[in-house]
């Protein structure tokens, strides 16, 4: 059975918290996925920071990502979805 890894990213808009970055990626490390980017900063609403990160994993193992990160208290909303580039570099190919 082949797995299909794709690009995806997961944004994710939280409340401004001390160590809210390692409980984040704790659930990355855990369930042994490497980040291809991290990025953390403030996002268009005042004291809520938004968080962007970039993996390559299966669709239902970045679904279960985003349930598990939605369920940390400070985590207000989690998103995902394809990443763009990498599509217009497959169908270029």
């Amino acid at each position: 059975m082949k797995t299909d890894h794709k690009e995806y990213t997961i944004t994710a808009y939280t409340e401004d918290y001390l160590g809210l970055i390692s409980r984040i990626n704790a659930i990355f490390s855990r369930r042994r996925i490497s980040i291809v980017s991290f990025n953390a900063g403030p996002s268009e609403i005042e004291k809520v920071k938004k968080f962007v990160i970039i993996i390559k994993e299966t669709e239902e193992s970045v679904q279960k990502i985003t349930r598990q990160m939605e369920k940390q208290v400070d985590v207000l909303e989690v998103h995902y979805h394809r990443s763009p580039n990498l599509t217009v570099v497959e169908y270029a190919s």
